[in-house]
């Protein structure tokens, strides 16, 4: 279907110099509507109306007030104005119709192919803000339907503040508990314990994820109107880039049924992954179009491109959580074997790992024979995941070592750092479902995981009928390392 032409409103006062610049547009290809004074002007204007050339100079009202009344008006606020004229040619003139909202601004008379020119150019604008606002509410749009699935989720869920103080609870907490509910918005954590002592210690775990920023899980046993109930709780803290704990999210499983509500939340998690993916998908094509469309200033390009990062971020969320349902409903991940070089996996991974980031040093060292059948891509996610977990939690100066050794019985890889060593309380829980490692000086950015990745890779090691296993000490650093069977 061919597009409609742009449609430019043409205001002039002098009927020769109007008929003059209608005519040039019009055989450029451009709808055109004419009018002959600033009132005129005003009525024809609407939602339709791309453009507006307008002479400064008008017999009723100044072409600047036109301006500014276009720019205000709901129905023309997005209009392009572009000041043609033949008296107000100074730069004083052009400076002031500028700051009066116009969108550009040429001196009578104008060359014809500049004038259409400069209406592309503008129409150009225009274009890229509309696919900017399109994308920008479907972001919007985006974030409303997550935050919809956490008010409507079938657990219980409260978020507080920095300072401990209960911003939000949504139904099913108060659901779950009846009239026994005490997490009133505004309520402290103080106050919340001398409402329900039995909450003490839920709250005792609450106090140290604000003052730590750690994820952490538990059990606690609740009164409500149906009797006691037992629920899981897990903790999330929410970061800003220094490090700074800005909010806690704690989401509560009722475990006390037989059916247990971590199975449906997980079936909620892939199903929400699963139907996001699809406009998800569209949002960063539209996005990579736009950028490769070009035209674009430099905030609408940094818009883009934010765009772009937050999508492909999304997508990896995504494609965990997909891969965390799998591996919990669907009784693991599912591996489809083929001949292939485990050694050519390693080395493919460490070499797309090296050049994301540069100026790091990782060392790979092969022995033995690496051929085998396993499935390569998901040993290169598995391996990807640990290679790239050394590099976020080592010195950017230190050496990342990676091993392969085959055997006639089984392949054993090895990735080597010389960071923070993990605490030996954590060790038994590394491989746990969301868990993050501690952040390290040198990693100032926000948190960008789900604390899925080592999840993930155990259980690809397992679909290979192998396992993971860490060690992890301040003076040997810390060594993932996978046996994979023949």
């Amino acid at each position: 279907m061919t597009p409609t032409p742009a449609l430019i409103l043409n205001v002039n006062d002098d009927a020769a110099s109007r008929y003059v610049t209608s005519r040039v547009l019009g055989l450029a290809g451009f709808r055109v509507v004419d009018a002959a004074s600033g009132a005129e002007a005003l009525a024809l204007a609407n939602e339709e109306t791309d453009l507006v050339i307008l002479d400064v100079r008008l017999p009723d009202i100044s072409g600047l007030e036109v301006c500014r009344r276009l720019k205000e008006a709901p129905r023309t606020y997005g209009v392009l104005v572009l000041h043609l004229s033949a008296q107000a040619v100074g730069p004083g003139d052009r400076a002031l119709g500028l700051e009066h909202g116009a969108d550009g601004y040429l001196v009578a008379p104008v060359d014809p192919e500049e004038l259409v020119a400069q209406v592309h150019a503008l129409l150009r604008l225009r274009q890229a803000e509309r696919e900017v606002k399109v994308l920008s509410r479907e972001v919007a749009h985006q974030r409303q339907l997550l935050e919809l699935a956490i008010s409507c989720a079938a657990d219980p869920i409260a978020l507080y503040d920095e300072t401990g103080r209960v911003l939000s609870a949504n139904q099913s907490l108060y659901a779950s508990r009846g009239s026994r509910a005490v997490h009133a918005p505004g309520r402290t954590l103080d106050e919340l314990q001398a409402a329900d002592a039995a909450l003490t210690p839920y709250l005792d775990q609450v106090r140290v994820a604000l003052r730590t920023g750690q994820v952490l899980r538990g059990t606690i046993a609740l009164d409500s109107d149906r009797g006691p109930r037992y629920f899981d709780y897990v903790l999330s803290p929410a970061l800003e880039s220094g490090g700074q704990v800005l909010a806690v999210m704690s989401s509560l499983r009722d475990v006390t049924e037989a059916r247990s509500a971590e199975e449906f939340r997980e079936q909620f998690i892939g199903m929400l992954g699963h139907d996001l993916r699809n406009p998800l998908n569209a949002l960063s094509m539209s996005a990579q179009q736009l950028r490769r469309k070009g035209g674009l200033d430099e905030r609408q390009g940094m818009l883009t491109e934010r765009i772009l990062t937050s999508a492909e971020r999304m997508d990896r969320m995504i494609r965990q959580l997909l891969d965390f349902a799998r591996a919990r409903l669907g009784g693991g991940i599912p591996v489809m074997r083929s001949p292939c070089d485990v050694f050519e996996v390693v080395r493919r991974t460490v070499d797309e790992l090296r050049a994301s980031h540069p100026g790091r040093v990782v060392l790979l060292e092969s022995k033995g024979d690496g051929q085998g059948k396993w499935d390569a891509d998901r040993l290169e996610q598995a391996v990807g995941n640990l290679v790239a977990n050394a590099l976020k939690y080592s010195p950017a100066e230190s050496t990342v070592w990676v091993g392969a050794e085959g055997s006639a019985r089984e392949v054993v890889l090895r990735i080597h750092n010389q960071g923070t060593p993990i605490p030996a309380e954590d060790l038994p829980h590394v491989f746990g479902a969301w868990r993050r490692g501690r952040r390290t000086a040198s990693d100032t950015g926000a948190p960008s995981g789900l604390g899925l990745g080592l999840y993930i890779t155990r259980q690809i090691v397992r679909a290979h009928d192998g396992d993971a296993h860490v060690a992890s000490s301040a003076t040997d650093g810390t060594t993932f390392l996978i046996r994979l069977p023949r």
